[in-house]
């Protein structure tokens, strides 16, 4: 508050009013200032502290000395303090340190007590001065005799006279303008800051609603929406699968942040922001002949909701990827190969299927179709499903109640590659024996035997409430056997069952169908402890040697037929005596046609080839199955050798003659006779 003096300044006394005043500011200006609190030193707090600290110390008061205190502060003022180093003791050297410290600190005590007398004093003068002007009896019991002498009471007061001047009263209108521009200068910034609240509150309006319209839609599109854990003030959506492996069922939840013109910001975390696919290759002697197709790359400005399926595909594809390796470092057995980027699977020896996680942004969407990417695409498709399949089967165990010691551990990988090589070989192993039962019977027919087979193909299905996604599942991971009805000759019928297994490929069963008078039966049965062949090469190494046993049956009846034509006469009713030339055929000991009896070198014989049997590798089709007849019979009373071949395009050769019944027929009745075996 501003002072007002009082009384006359034109004389000494008002002149030293003045002076007294301004010392007694002066000297109350540095105690007066509101300074920050020290910090708490080590030192002695209180007076009475210190006074305690130096009696504990030996000696106390009366071991100082007043004229070395007295000589060691000019000795520090003037820097002229130097001391001689002396050899003591510790204990010494301890008792020697703390007395100029002691000193010091009791010179400044006192100078302190007497700066804070002599203040508290001036301070005390200038209070009851002030207060003389309104109570002068009560403020002059404590004003100091010293002032009392020099200024008069009453002299000063801490009021000012609300008087107004000219000067004052000059400045009025000037004020008042200044007052009503200040106000308006005030007024049109408070408009500026209302109308830029406004339009920030109109624009944050906007995206918020842009923002939770766009997390609404999400939401009612079917995607789970909800507040962070860790960031409840942020959304998040989860976009994984929640029987996923848990280190991607921990990835599939991204932040929406907003971003500054209120659309969805979709955080991918450490999934990253590429989209990926896993891409299959289908290769043919290194050449590549097929690839499974990807979509294009989404746009910046695509919909939520679509970059929302993006991240799905995208960590279902890596995860698809990464147990594809996982179930690779056990298929070693089956041609699978991890490679740096790649998986790859050999289905056969030609053909080679690679898998790949593959960038959107890194692949060229305008090459030209290739043969073989419907076939690629396929097996794509197929990797989805049986992944979602194991997502499924997650599901089934988590709902199951486990023992409680049960061992727990990591899951074992999903079998994804091994049902496609299954598929795919089992398909290979049926078209091979489809196209090797054609030229078979081709080759037959050629012959003029009536041969044929029929194939009937089991399908796997699930009980009747089963959904068609379970059926779908169990025809990719058990595929359906396969049922071929074979007839060789007409009295020689076969079944062979194609049954598929994941670890031993397509396995075959023959069983012998009916007439019960089956000529296999007796001559070349099925493997009686165990009907089972482990490829295709057993199954037509079998068939092969089936061949020449069922028509050495097929034909041994014309033997008795021959016969006992000859021993009846011309009107058929009365039986003529044996002609002394006719030959006796038998069965050749191997069953593998008709000889004579005498010296089993005349008769006909058959035999089947075909690729399989000459030292192919499995997996090779039998293009050309081989019949072939040898016949040993007299001609013009000469010994002839004849061989005669059909395949399924027909006779082989330039060989003349009819169908084999005929060629049968006219061998057996060429045989030797008696007088050319005794000649």
């Amino acid at each position: 508050m501003p002072l007002a003096f009082y009384g006359t300044t034109n004389n000494d006394t008002g002149t030293l009013h003045f002076q007294y005043l301004e010392v007694i500011i002066r000297t109350m200006d540095s105690p007066l200032n509101l300074r920050p609190r020290p910090p708490n030193s080590r030192g002695p707090q209180t007076i009475a502290d210190f006074i305690r600290r130096v009696n504990a110390e030996p000696g106390g008061f009366r071991a100082l000395n007043e004229e070395e205190v007295r000589r060691n502060v000019i000795a520090e003022r003037n820097g002229l303090h130097h001391e001689d180093v002396e050899m003591v003791t510790d204990q010494e050297a301890d008792d020697d340190s703390k007395k100029p410290d002691i000193i010091a600190a009791r010179h400044n005590i006192i100078m302190s007590l007497g700066q804070a007398i002599q203040i508290s004093s001036n301070f005390l003068d200038f209070i009851s001065l002030l207060l003389s002007k309104e109570i002068p009896t009560q403020a002059a019991v404590s004003i100091s005799p010293w002032l009392r002498s020099q200024v008069p009471i009453g002299s000063i007061g801490a009021t000012q006279l609300d008087a107004p001047t000219p000067l004052t009263q000059s400045r009025v209108a000037d004020n008042k303008l200044i007052t009503i521009g200040k106000r308006l200068v005030a007024l049109n910034e408070a408009a500026d800051t209302a109308l830029a609240a406004a339009n920030r509150l109109r624009q944050e309006i906007n995206s918020e609603t842009k923002y939770w319209q766009e997390v609404l839609t999400v939401s009612q599109k079917g995607w789970s929406t909800a507040r962070l854990p860790q960031e409840p003030h942020d959304m998040g959506v989860k976009f994984g699968f929640s029987n996923a492996a848990p280190l991607f069922k921990n990835n599939s939840v991204a932040p929406l942040k907003r971003a500054e013109d209120g659309s969805v910001r979709l955080e991918y975390g450490r999934m990253g922001s590429k989209s990926e696919r896993l891409q299959a290759t289908l290769l043919h002697n290194g050449e590549v002949v097929g690839r499974s197709s990807l979509p294009r790359p989404l746009p910046d400005d695509a919909p939520l909701d679509d970059r929302v399926k993006e991240a799905r595909n995208t960590i279902f594809a890596q995860e698809l990827w990464h147990e594809i390796n996982r179930e690779g470092r056990t298929l070693h057995g089956h041609h699978v190969r991890l490679e740096q980027s790649a998986v790859t699977c050999a289905l056969d020896p030609n053909r080679t299927i690679s898998f790949e996680l593959v960038g959107l942004d890194d692949q060229d969407h305008s090459r030209a179709p290739l043969p073989g990417d419907l076939d690629a695409e396929t097996a794509s498709i197929t990797l989805h499903l049986l992944l979602s399949n194991a997502h499924r089967q997650n599901q089934l165990k988590r709902s199951e109640r486990t023992a409680a010691n049960a061992m727990r551990g990591p899951p074992p990988p999903y079998n994804l590659l091994l049902p496609i090589i299954t598929y795919y070989r089992h398909e290979k192993t049926l078209e091979d024996c489809t196209t090797f039962l054609a030229a078979f019977c081709g080759a037959l027919r050629s012959a003029g035997i009536q041969s044929s087979f029929s194939m009937t193909e089991s399908i796997n299905k699930g009980p009747p409430t089963a959904p068609p996604s379970e059926a779908l599942m169990k025809t990719l991971l058990h595929p359906s056997e396969v049922q071929f009805d074979l007839t060789i000759t007409p009295a020689s019928r076969v079944r062979i069952l194609a049954k598929p297994t994941p670890v031993f490929g397509t396995r075959f069963s023959i069983y012998l169908l009916h007439p019960q008078s089956n000529h296999l039966t007796s001559s070349f049965p099925p493997n009686q402890t165990d009907s089972v062949y482990e490829n295709i090469k057993e199954l037509v190494r079998y068939l092969s040697n089936a061949v020449p046993r069922a028509l050495t049956m097929y034909y041994y009846p014309l033997v008795q037929e021959m016969r006992n034509s000859g021993n009846k006469g011309n009107n058929g009713e009365t039986p003529n005596p044996p002609a002394p030339n006719t030959t006796t055929w038998i069965i050749h000991p191997d069953d593998l046609g008709l000889v004579d009896d005498d010296t089993e070198t005349f008769g006909v014989r058959f035999a089947f080839t075909s690729n399989y049997t000459r030292g192919d590798e499995v997996g090779d089709a039998a293009k050309e199955p081989e019949l072939r007849v040898t016949g040993d019979y007299m001609e013009d009373g000469k010994r002839v050798q004849h061989e005669w071949k059909w395949t399924a395009s027909g006779p082989a050769g330039t060989q003349s003659g009819g169908s084999l019944d005929e060629i049968v027929k006219h061998i057996l009745a060429n045989g030797p006779s008696s007088s050319v075996l005794s000649a």
